[in-house]
């Protein structure tokens, strides 16, 4: 198979991980998922690149969200290695990434979207960061557009103190993000988490179904402690299409002021409430450039919030039995800046931008001065 992605010449400051790629360490077992639902034009390009990946400890399992596009077949015929689970309907992207978590044991499981074609060495570069650096819990790899593999899809997500997370780095050239470091979250399109740092905090919220799934998962593994690597030599492309639905707007609103409810103590979320009024200036006035469905679904949003309190204050209890560090150490990993790359025109985004950035910066030091704890 031909690949198409661009070179990066990323320099990764871990020596261990450069001593290990020399004297070819013994690679753990790994296993990567996959959640389809009816992606059957995605899994030729995708499940092709997995099985040529050069990590010979891994195996290939497909979560199956009661496709009827023949995926199954599909997958039985072309690729016989690959383990399938069937769900008699359709779980999400939580609950069947959950499932797949709970059929596989090895000591690292990568999960990955189907609209993805992955670099022979991906695997490879996101398994070794992590064996090199104990602290960290999650890795992330460069991820790159699939018609465009010298642009950037995300470089790991940032979260904002507004509770917004975007994708670091979108639509910048290749080699920008070219270091390894500590992000924010990891991007829910390709990661590898360590087992058992999943069986410490736990899989995706499924109550979320989808989208902010990874965010949340990312903010459990920093209460506990860990950190999340972008690892730039680890290569992916996606087929990222930005789309912000009326459905999209409603979950993306309620699941993130619930992962923010779970993660933060009281105190602390008194402190962003400067933060969080211009969030939902923001969040508002795109909503209502959007229409009256959207308008909707922000509201329904907040109703749910309302009506699930109760859940949500257990969950948040469960939640915090994590904690190793306090919410100002998390919150040090947090972005200062809003992007409205993609959002609205690039005229409009940069105006933006420089319009609102500078108050989030001045907002996120009194925020940061106050929380203490």
């Amino acid at each position: 198979m031909k690949y198409t992605f661009a070179v990066v010449d990323a320099e990764v400051s871990l020596s261990k991980m450069e001593e290990e790629k020399e004297i070819g360490v013994a690679l753990p077992s790994a296993s990567v998922i996959i959640v389809n639902s009816n992606g059957l034009p995605h899994l030729q390009r995708c499940l092709t690149a997995i099985t040529q990946q050069n990590y010979d400890k891994c195996e290939i399992l497909v979560i199956d969200n009661a496709s009827t596009d023949g995926s199954v077949k599909y997958i039985e015929r072309e690729f016989p290695s690959v383990r399938i689970v069937r769900n008699q309907s359709n779980l999400g992207y939580a609950g069947a990434n959950n499932i797949g978590f709970a059929e596989v044991h090895s000591e690292y499981i990568a999960v990955l979207n189907p609209d993805t074609e992955v670099h022979p060495d991906w695997l490879r570069e996101l398994v070794l960061a992590l064996h090199a650096d104990r602290a960290a819990g999650l890795a992330t790899p460069q991820i790159l557009m699939m018609d465009q593999p010298g642009v950037v899809n995300t470089c790991g997500n940032d979260i904002t103190l507004t509770g917004f997370t975007f994708c670091r780095g979108l639509d910048s050239s290749v080699g920008t993000y070219n270091q390894l470091e500590v992000v924010s979250a990891v991007s829910g399109a390709a990661f590898v988490i360590r087992q058992a740092v999943l069986e410490e905090i736990g899989g995706f919220d499924e109550a979320f179904f989808m989208y902010f799934e990874e965010t949340d998962l990312s903010l459990r593994a920093a209460l506990a402690g860990y950190t999340c690597l972008y690892v730039p030599t680890a290569i992916v492309l996606h087929k990222y299409d930005f789309r912000f639905s009326a459905r999209k707007c409603y979950l993306q609103e309620r699941n993130r002021y619930f992962s923010l409810f779970k993660t933060f103590r009281a105190p602390t979320l008194f402190a962003l409430l400067p933060e969080f009024a211009l969030a939902e200036a923001i969040s508002w006035s795109y909503a209502a450039m959007k229409g009256r469905e959207h308008l909707h679904s922000k509201l329904q949003s907040y109703m749910w919030l309302l009506l699930h309190w109760r859940e949500i204050r257990t969950a948040h209890c469960q939640v915090q039995t994590l904690r190793r560090v306090g919410d100002r150490a998390i919150l040090r990993r947090f972005s200062n800046r809003l992007s409205f790359t993609r959002t609205v025109n690039s005229r409009l985004a940069r105006r933006l931008e420089t319009t609102v950035n500078p108050i989030l910066l001045v907002l996120g030091l009194i925020s940061r001065a106050v929380v203490r704890w």
